[in-house]
């Protein structure tokens, strides 16, 4: 249907750094050093581009990660990162190794549902519409998050320059709830499974923040993973997380 370009860049620090930082920051450092580049921070000057985001920052607990996508994919591979500086809060650190991960992957529809397991909170809901979910009986959470679900992939389908054919079919399975902190704002963060009739690469990500390292899946399905690699270079789910 679609063959996306995907490429992720691990990181390892000259000095000693903490186990873990947040994603926020490291896209604040990057995006400092790209000012000029769009790509990186979603603003062309003063004006902000509403997209999906073409480069997402991550934090996982083997360490940082910038996933590229598309035109953002190619312009990554051509950085030299060993020896750039970087300034993540308090911290003050110098890129020893980047260790890249290509992986170009045919999204399309799946004559069966394909599962995957969000490694990090998807946040689907904003501030408003967090007050009528709230309101709404257990079977009719059910219904909604499903429909966010659906409308999530085809927005996040469709920043990979994909339009998915027929019918779209998606539905989630909770396993619990957490707040997550979103520019000062505290957003209700989703853990769980999402059962759709789509395959996507590892790494794709829906809901809201996903620049930020909220809402990244990873196929979960065992026929669908002995057909694959890990190219991208992603932890297996139980040694992930935000």
């Amino acid at each position: 249907m679609s063959a996306v370009d995907l490429v992720t860049v691990r990181f390892s620090w000259a000095e000693e750094a903490p186990t873990r930082l947040a994603p926020h920051l490291l896209r604040g450092a990057v995006a400092e050093h790209f000012l000029d580049n769009p790509l990186f921070h979603q603003h062309d000057g003063e004006r902000l581009m509403y997209r999906y985001p073409q480069v997402q920052y991550r934090w996982d607990r083997e360490g940082p990660m910038i996933v590229a996508l598309g035109e953002a994919a190619r312009f990554l591979a051509g950085v030299d990162w060993p020896g750039m500086e970087l300034r993540l809060g308090e911290h003050r650190l110098t890129i020893r190794d980047a260790v890249y991960s290509f992986h170009r992957h045919e999204i399309r529809p799946s004559p069966r549902l394909i599962r995957y397991r969000f490694i990090a909170p998807w946040l689907p809901l904003s501030q408003e519409n967090y007050q009528c979910y709230r309101s709404m009986n257990p079977a009719q959470q059910v219904a909604e998050r499903d429909r966010l679900a659906v409308a999530g992939l085809l927005i996040s389908l469709r920043g990979f320059g994909v339009d998915f054919p027929g019918r779209l079919y998606a539905a989630f399975e909770l396993h619990g709830v957490r707040t997550c902190h979103y520019k000062g704002v505290d957003l209700l963060g989703f853990h769980g499974r999402l059962l759709a009739n789509v395959d996507l690469p590892d790494g794709f990500a829906l809901g809201r923040a996903v620049s930020h390292g909220y809402g990244w899946l990873y196929c979960d399905t065992p026929h669908s993973l002995s057909r694959r690699s890990n190219h991208a270079g992603y932890p297996t789910p139980d040694r992930a997380g935000i």
